[in-house]
């Protein structure tokens, strides 16, 4: 069963495991360790054990013919908007990036060609995301659908481009934001030793700002910032699976042939074993 209405999150029986994860695995977080101020990512489990559901609340019970259509409608506005949200988190990285450039003393202008190609696999996937979007249909019940080829094409490219950019802002950011030994907030600012260590981290601007922008790069890069580029929404090989299922061969044959004038039907003819 499905239910297509909330349920109140005390009800009997219902168990919610939060599957929330701090931005390290620090034991103890503070400060400019966690970028924004819920920290990571928040999801849950909801375990429900003989939990009364009313009749008006099923959105589908028995209906098996349906479940796979169920599941396609689904992914396809998913694997839309996914497009959008791993390009939002990339333009946090060009900004973050360019930041720590500036801090170390460097131009942003000498990364050029790597914030180009960042740039690129942002827009490649908001683009694709977009397209999938206006490209659709509107079901009958009168729910917009998105394009089912464009979207799982967009999921492919979420599968692969946003760990390129991830890449790219760690090649920038140099060994402080990506190695891992960046002191805590909390060392930082150790009364015993805090001034040492923010003299030893000042470059072209104080010690702890440089230590603020190394710390989202990590979060972002490596830490709970990460989206669920690879499998969120589906894996990737599941979306190349959709759109050789969505794709017919013999259209592009024919364009081919249309535009060559060939009328002559060409066949390969399957090898007997």
């Amino acid at each position: 069963m499905r239910s297509h209405l909330s349920y109140p999150r005390d009800i009997e029986n219902l168990t919610i495991v939060e599957t929330r994860r701090p931005s390290d695995t620090r034991e103890q977080e503070e400060g400019f360790d966690i970028p924004v101020d819920i920290g990571g990512i928040t999801q849950a489990y909801l375990l429900f054990e003989d939990v009364f559901v009313p009749k008006e609340r099923v959105f589908m019970c028995g209906e098996f013919a349906f479940a796979l259509k169920a599941v396609m409608n689904f992914i396809k506005p998913y694997r839309a908007a996914i497009g959008g949200c791993v390009a939002g988190q990339g333009d946090l990285m060009i900004g973050a990036a360019a930041l720590m450039a500036r801090a170390n003393g460097i131009s942003e202008k000498v990364f050029r060609e790597k914030i180009t190609q960042m740039i690129i696999n942002n827009e490649t996937t908001f683009g694709m995301g977009v397209a999938a979007g206006i490209l659709g249909r509107k079901h009958p019940s009168g729910v917009w659908v998105p394009d089912a080829l464009l979207s799982n094409v967009n999921k492919v490219h979420v599968a692969r481009l946003p760990y390129d950019t991830k890449r790219i802002t760690q090649d920038m950011a140099g060994g402080i934001a990506e190695t891992g030994c960046l002191p805590s907030c909390k060392d930082i600012n150790d009364p015993r030793y805090g001034d040492l260590l923010k003299k030893y981290l000042k470059a072209n601007c104080s010690g702890e700002t440089r230590a603020k922008i190394a710390r989202l790069i990590e979060w972002l890069t490596i830490g709970a910032g990460v989206p669920g580029c690879m499998h969120g929404g589906g894996s990737p090989d599941g979306a190349k699976m959709m759109i050789n299922a969505s794709s017919d061969i013999n259209h592009y044959i024919e364009l081919a042939k249309r535009l060559a004038d060939i009328k002559e039907d060409i066949k390969v003819e399957p090898r007997k074993r």
